[in-house]
Parts: structure tokens; C-alpha cells; sequence
């Protein structure tokens, strides 16, 4: 058992964190950020590939800038919306597309909102 834990411990810190906001970053300035991490084992391409193609049909969005930042894939959406109504209609809308449970970090974020799909 304390192997498994010493291990969970050992993975988890190994994890890649997303870059760290700046104020002169267009990074602090997106109306919804989605952040894709890897613990090793690469990021989750099919839910990217599931909130890529929501974003581009969706007649709410401005503009979308990706900031990749690991050697895994690993990669920030910028979301840039055209009012905040639709930023929080896509917060849902993202959150919905993520996994019950998941292995790969997944977090979307929108003014203070935060919603990381849980580990298993």
C-alpha cells in the first residue's frame, strides 16, 4: 500500500502544470481557457479533437489561441468569445465533453469557475 501511494505521489508531481498567468499575457485575458496536461502518458487528443470542433461551429466564438507548453502535447485554449453569455454557455458545454473520470489532467476554467475532470 505504500508503495502504490509513494508512486501515486511520485506521478503526481511529475505532472506537468500549465504555464503560469502573467497580467501581460493574452492568456490572462481569455473569456474561457481549456488546459489539456499529461502525467506521462500524453494529453487526451480525443477530447481536444471534441472541444476543437465544438469551438470552431460555434457562432459565439471570436477567436481561439493555442499556447502549447509541453513535450507531451500538452496545450492551453485561449478562448476569446464575443459576449460573456456565450463564455458561460461554452464553460458547460466543454465540461460536458470531458469524462466522468480521467487519467489525463483536463480543466476548464471561466472568471473564477474552475472544473478539472476528477482522477479515477
Amino acid at each position: 500500500m505504500m508503495i502504490r501511494i509513494a508512486l501515486l505521489a511520485l506521478a503526481l508531481s511529475a505532472c506537468a502544470a500549465p504555464p503560469a498567468e502573467d497580467a501581460g499575457t493574452t492568456q490572462a485575458a481569455c473569456d474561457l481557457k481549456v488546459d489539456f496536461a499529461s502525467i506521462g502518458t500524453g494529453i487526451d487528443g480525443d477530447v481536444l479533437q471534441k472541444v476543437d470542433a465544438l469551438l470552431a461551429n460555434d457562432k459565439g466564438v471570436a477567436a481561439v489561441e493555442r499556447e502549447r507548453w509541453g513535450k507531451e502535447g500538452e496545450i492551453t485554449l485561449c478562448v476569446d468569445t464575443r459576449t460573456g453569455a456565450d463564455a458561460d454557455r461554452l464553460f458547460d458545454a466543454v465540461k460536458a465533453l470531458f469524462p466522468a473520470t480521467s487519467q489525463k489532467p483536463l480543466r476548464v476554467e471561466r472568471q473564477g469557475r474552475t472544473y478539472q475532470a476528477p482522477a479515477p
